[in-house]
């Protein structure tokens, strides 16, 4: 279904390209955080806009050689598009650009930064975990769950502080990066729990004025309480017990 979206929007885009002209002055913007904070649900919504041409991770070390083809791939958010695109953006990990290509990044002040974080940074790193155990990054199929018992990981607790503290710093990075610029902060668990209001107000912030609910595809995938998906719970919970991650334990 979300194909058949993407392609009919490919179409529909085409169409009003050669009735109305390509043009180059939309907003350009990025969504800019660590996987598994919302992005798929985020970048859904912009995919279901007409005004909006939302590229994918296209600075990953799934579509070049991290620190290859910067200007190459930075260059398809400033092609011509129908003018009834109003942004073009991508989605851009903190682990998808070297230190000097962030610097590069950073000077394109043209660019609006939606800063993409999840409060519970435990959950963050139990659907990565996840993820990489069942190779299921999204899911799209509501029919179709997977089961809990393919889903439990084991997380090793002492490697757990560096990981926190990982994520912290490149939080803290990317606000030190965009300081001066116009960023909209959104957290994972404002965008599922107040998700209408959390979506109108990114899209606006792009300068579009439409997206329609109707075509979002991505559910949360990892609703279960962390001491069900978490196969070794027991010393996880008690090497975080009376830290200051202790709160993610929920």
């Amino acid at each position: 279904m979300v194909r058949f979206h993407t392609a009919l929007k490919a179409a529909s885009l085409w169409a009003m390209s050669y009735a109305s002209g390509v043009h180059t002055k939309y907003t350009r913007f990025a969504v800019v955080g660590h996987a598994r904070t919302g992005s798929n649900l985020l970048l859904d919504v912009f995919r279901s806009s007409l005004e909006v041409e939302m590229l994918h991770e296209i600075f990953s070390a799934d579509n070049r050689v991290i620190g290859q083809g910067f200007q190459e791939n930075i260059n398809r958010l400033y092609v011509g598009y129908p003018r009834c695109v109003r942004a073009v953006g991508c989605k851009i990990f903190y682990n998808h650009l070297t230190d000097q290509e962030w610097s590069e990044f950073e000077q394109r002040r043209e660019f609006k930064i939606i800063h993409l974080m999840r409060r519970n940074r435990l959950r963050t790193l139990v659907s990565l975990a996840i993820a990489f155990k069942t190779d299921i990054w999204l899911q799209t199929n509501f029919r179709t769950k997977v089961p809990l018992e393919k889903k439990r990981v084991y997380l090793e607790p002492e490697a757990l502080f560096t990981q926190f503290m990982q994520i912290e710093k490149w939080e803290a990075q990317a606000r030190a990066r965009f300081a001066q610029r116009d960023v909209l902060e959104i957290y994972y668990e404002d965008l599922v729990g107040n998700f209408d209001a959390i979506a109108s107000k990114a899209v606006t912030f792009v300068g579009a004025t439409r997206w329609n609910p109707k075509r979002i595809g991505y559910r949360k995938q990892n609703p279960e309480p962390l001491d069900q998906l978490i196969s070794n719970f027991p010393e996880v919970s008690g090497a975080l017990k009376n830290t200051p991650f202790e709160r993610y334990l929920e």
